[in-house]
């Protein structure tokens, strides 16, 4: 449904569209401007990455992060990676094409463990003033969506990015890796889908038993909780699939896989 609005006189309405044309004009100079900052007739541009900071629970259990930086490195969906840490200065070149993501995976430290990304998606992150991409943790699970899509061979500069982590938020309930990330995947890479598509993955609730202290799960979005003093431990709303749980002080680690009516655990 269209919403209108009454126009009471000629002289509102020409200034109205004459408003109207100037967005349109200034959105116009602005991709202009994105894509030829760097340089007028260069195929590609190049970036410096802002990585986010990490939450306080994973300050206090790691210090500081490594990052596997995953970013595009030509129009046929090739990635490459990088490997940096958090206050060594990163950047990239890509090609200039709309709806490129780009994920920095943390490390733990002395483990091949990663923890979901934070993201970017180029050009919507990207400050033209400064040639920067600011990556997010809100960003990482759209950022992921888009990666996986293009590896696939699925073009992604049709699709509606900012739309995208808008609605993810909107319907994450506060985790975008809560999502059923698989189907949103499916969805667009057969063109049919529907924002009802971006819904909870199908979870349960745990009854561990880790042992007494503060532990978290793999999520930047999952909040620290305490166990019981018998060392029992409460996960509430926790997607089927494998996931990661971490002690605070480190000292152990879960691999978990969680199924409907089991639930594997190793400590790693």
């Amino acid at each position: 449904m269209s919403i209108l609005f009454p126009i009471s006189s000629t002289p509102h309405r020409t200034g109205a569209l004459l408003l109207s044309s100037l967005y349109r004009i200034l959105f116009l100079v602005h991709l202009i401007q994105l894509f030829t900052a760097c340089s007028f007739y260069s195929p590609d541009v190049s970036l410096e990455l802002q990585l986010p900071e990490a939450p306080q629970h994973w300050r206090e259990a790691f210090g500081e992060l490594s990052f596997r930086i995953l970013y595009p490195a030509g129009k046929s969906g090739a990635f490459e990676e990088k490997r940096a840490d958090s206050h060594t200065p990163i950047v990239i070149r890509i090609p200039k094409v709309l709806r490129l993501p780009v994920l920095a995976y943390p490390n733990l430290p002395g483990q091949s463990i990663e923890l979901p990304p934070a993201g970017g998606v180029y050009p919507l992150d990207c400050d033209i003033l400064t040639n920067t991409i600011s990556l997010s943790w809100h960003q990482g699970a759209s950022a992921e969506i888009l990666y996986r899509l293009w590896k696939q061979g699925v073009d992604c500069s049709t699709i509606n990015a900012a739309r995208l982590a808008e609605e993810i938020g909107a319907r994450c309930q506060g985790d975008p890796w809560a999502l059923d990330l698989e189907r949103i995947c499916t969805r667009l890479a057969v063109e049919e889908f529907r924002l009802t598509d971006i819904r909870l993955a199908p979870c349960r609730d745990l009854l561990l038993e880790p042992g007494t202290g503060n532990w978290f799960l793999e999520s930047p979005f999952r909040d620290q909780i305490s166990a019981q003093a018998d060392g029992s431990l409460l996960l509430q709303s926790v997607p089927l699939g494998a996931h990661i749980l971490i002690e605070n002080p480190p000292a152990a680690r879960y691999f978990l896989y969680v199924q409907e009516d089991t639930v594997l655990m190793i400590r790693l």
